[in-house]
């Protein structure tokens, strides 16, 4: 465990590195460079392209501050950043700034290559640490008095719906529906077959189900906590989620697909972001559960909202509604992207000094990604204070995070599986959760 001192002489010897670099950029008339690693791909989005220009901003806030420096964007696959990271450590590869993921903090802490951010930390006022360490994503990133991570958000799903879907099915848009079967009651009468072919055109209830992370987290997970269950028993590392609560949250996923025939039955393939963002946008689904709040400047653009995208305290829904997830919990996974510093970052020091501009609240208002305030100090302010905040608020406190293991991979690889085979091979739920189950267990459990 690091002592005080400890912290106070590394806090010394980084900022004793950083001035000897800097001299040393000045006399060869070079700039230094900041390595940022971020998921950013413009081409994958309007979303995506607006977060880029975000971080652009941020760096260039931070060459006018730091002129002896450039910054050097450097962009990975989503679900790849954390493992590039940890692959590059072991390698000898550095980066300064890097994005991380809290559910794969475990891993993070295992591997090492994550740089302790406690001797920066500690120069922050108490009510400044207060303000972030609400947030599941906080706690997750910390332990023995080491931390990895800070959040740059709050991350979190409810079900958005269209309000004149509503209105044109004889359901009233400011009454949604608050528990399992009134969601699935609107969204029969919600599906709906425009154009006389026999299938239906409009989609009464989107969900994701799967090969990505997305399955256990917003859809697989909140019906097990729902029905009573969970997924993971950190004190023996075993999986529980073949339970009777397991099972009654798989049978209720495949029945919205082939018994009650609302969700569509592409939804148990693809990507996340094509089958619920890209679908909702082009006005395929009436609803879609697990909508994520760093798609909400979208429906800004679209003209769905007026002034929710950046905060105003007029702003309104005009187009779409949400509501927290109708649940027994009304929990949802709830994250966020953490920003970290690499191991073998080279500039440790202007690293931090790059984190805390882009945890300014300022450039929080404007950051997509982000959407809801990672500070809750910015939770109180006006424009936070509308119906829309008010629901996400709501969404973001009963939140819940992953299990902190590091087989977390592993274990939403055998979630969704499982539930591909039930869905798409109708193999029966009870047997098939059982049986992955079991192989993660021999696999992983401790002995």
């Amino acid at each position: 465990m690091m002592t005080r001192m400890t912290r106070k002489l590394t806090v010394v010897l980084i900022s004793v590195v950083a001035v000897i670099a800097l001299v040393g950029a000045c006399r060869s008339g070079k700039p230094l460079v900041l390595r940022v690693a971020h998921i950013y791909e413009p081409l994958s989005g309007p979303v995506q392209e607006a977060c880029l220009k975000w971080l652009e901003s941020i760096a260039a806030q931070f060459t006018k501050a730091h002129p002896a420096f450039r910054v050097q964007f450097e962009q990975i696959q989503w679900d790849k950043i954390d493992s590039k990271c940890m692959n590059d450590y072991r390698a000898g590869i550095g980066h300064d700034v890097v994005m991380s993921s809290p559910q794969l903090m475990p891993q993070h802490f295992e591997c090492g290559d994550l740089l302790d951010l406690m001797p920066f930390l500690k120069s922050w006022p108490k009510t400044a640490i207060e303000d972030f360490a609400w947030a599941p994503s906080w706690a997750i990133c910390a332990r023995d008095n080491v931390h990895l991570g800070i959040p740059t958000g709050v991350h979190t799903r409810v079900v958005i719906f269209r309000r004149d879907y509503f209105e044109q099915a004889g359901l009233d848009p400011e009454k949604p529906p608050t528990d399992l079967d009134s969601i699935l009651a609107a969204a029969k009468k919600l599906t709906r077959d425009t154009d006389g072919d026999g299938r239906p055109d409009v989609w009464g209830l989107g969900l994701y189900l799967g090969p990505e992370r997305a399955t256990i987290e917003l859809y697989f997970a909140p019906l097990l906590w729902h029905f009573g269950g969970d997924l993971y028993d950190a004190k023996t590392s075993r999986a529980i989620f073949a339970s009777e609560a397991g099972v009654r949250a798989a049978e209720w996923l495949r029945d919205c697909i082939q018994v009650h025939k609302v969700t569509p039955p592409w939804a148990a393939s693809g990507r996340y972001d094509n089958v619920i963002y890209e679908r909702f946008m082009r006005g395929e689904l009436a609803m879609a559960w697990g909508w994520g709040n760093y798609w909400n400047e979208d429906l800004e653009k679209k003209g769905w909202t007026k002034g929710l995208f950046p905060p105003k305290p007029d702003g309104q829904a005009v187009k779409v509604g949400a509501f927290v997830t109708p649940t027994r919990t009304g929990a949802q996974f709830t994250n966020c992207w953490t920003i970290s510093i690499h191991k073998l970052s080279a500039h440790p020091a202007e690293a931090f000094a790059f984190i805390e501009t882009m945890l300014e609240p300022a450039n929080l208002d404007n950051y997509a990604d982000a959407s809801l305030p990672a500070r809750r100090s910015m939770w109180e302010r006006a424009q936070y204070a509308t119906p829309w905040f008010r629901t996400w608020r709501r969404a973001a406190e009963m939140g819940r995070p992953m299990p902190a293991t590091a087989n977390y991979n592993n274990l939403a690889d055998s979630v969704a599986v499982t539930l591909q085979e039930i869905i798409n091979k109708q193999a029966d739920p009870a047997k098939t959760l059982q049986r992955y189950q079991d192989e993660f267990n021999r696999r992983y459990a401790k002995p």
